[in-house]
């Protein structure tokens, strides 16, 4: 097995990196594999000084195909219950991308428990993230809490002020003279009856 990851090793060494015909030339024309199908094409003609084709020569040993470069078979997880079924001597976990934060953390927690490693990404760096995540989302949380209490207060504070001044007004309608009073409604009448005449 050592043998045969060496090997391959220094085959992806020598290997090229395939790239789609004139991608290089034209934006438009992605760098992703595209075999050369036209019949005039240089590059599917093999010609010197264009670039290569994929072909069988290029591939690792089958032996070793589909390892890890540790020699870990890689086996993808998407929930605790697979671990079981798995040996941490030869299974390599890569933990589906689809998953969320809290599953995610879940087998990472289980599979530094038993030993597993990680082959799709650094699970220290990823428990760090979280951390760093979870401190920033409480202190959103206290900011929040805070602009909550100071709105609550000011609104208190308003709604205080209003009872207040309607009290006053009160108290000084009820508190007036009553004779301020009757020459406020004797004013009222005079002008109701001047109205009147001015309309007959």
């Amino acid at each position: 097995m050592k043998l045969l990851l060496e090997l391959r090793n220094k085959l992806k060494a020598k290997k090229p990196s395939f790239a789609r015909h004139d991608s290089h030339k034209k934006k438009r024309i992605g760098s992703a594999w595209r075999r050369p199908k036209g019949h005039q094409n240089k590059m599917r003609l093999h010609l010197k000084g264009y670039a290569r084709v994929v072909a069988t020569g290029f591939g690792s040993p089958r032996a070793v195909f589909g390892f890890s470069r540790t020699g870990l078979k890689q086996v993808l997880v998407s929930n605790i219950s697979q671990l079981s079924s798995l040996d941490p001597k030869s299974d390599g976990l890569i933990i589906s991308r689809t998953l969320g934060d809290r599953k995610r953390s879940l087998i990472v927690k289980e599979a530094k428990a038993k030993g597993f490693t990680i082959l799709n990404f650094n699970p220290d760096v990823f428990e760090k993230k979280l951390e760093s995540a979870s401190k920033e989302r409480l202190a959103r949380k206290k900011t929040l809490d805070s602009r909550r209490k100071e709105k609550a207060k000011l609104k208190e504070s308003k709604d205080s002020k209003k009872s207040k001044d309607s009290e006053t007004k009160k108290d000084s309608s009820e508190t007036a003279n009553p004779e301020d009073k009757k020459l406020a409604e004797k004013k009222e009448h005079d002008k109701l009856l001047t109205k009147k005449g001015g309309e007959l």
